[in-house]
């Protein structure tokens, strides 16, 4: 991947959705999950398929923080998340 593109994605320059229900959410492959809004966001460890080694409980992330990994599909148990595509 050239030094360009990488800047792009990581800018959101690839696009992103917001997600603020419980369905599966497979539009793409994302690369970062941001919570937004004034409560912290939980992603479903069992309706999400990532990278992320021994995911095997609800990660949950407070208003504002961000984590990054591959997403092929993101499921939310609560809150709101924009999911920007890799």
């Amino acid at each position: 991947m050239a030094q360009g593109h990488t800047a792009y994605s990581l800018t959101g320059g690839q696009g992103s959705v917001f997600i603020n229900d419980t369905a599966a959410h497979t539009e793409g492959t994302f690369m970062a999950i941001q919570a937004v809004g004034d409560a912290a966001a939980s992603i479903n460890n069992s309706g999400t398929t990532s990278n992320i080694t021994d995911f095997d409980a609800n990660i949950t992330i407070s208003a504002g923080q961000t984590i990054y990994g591959t997403f092929e599909s993101i499921t939310l148990a609560s809150g709101a998340v924009i999911a920007y595509f890799r």
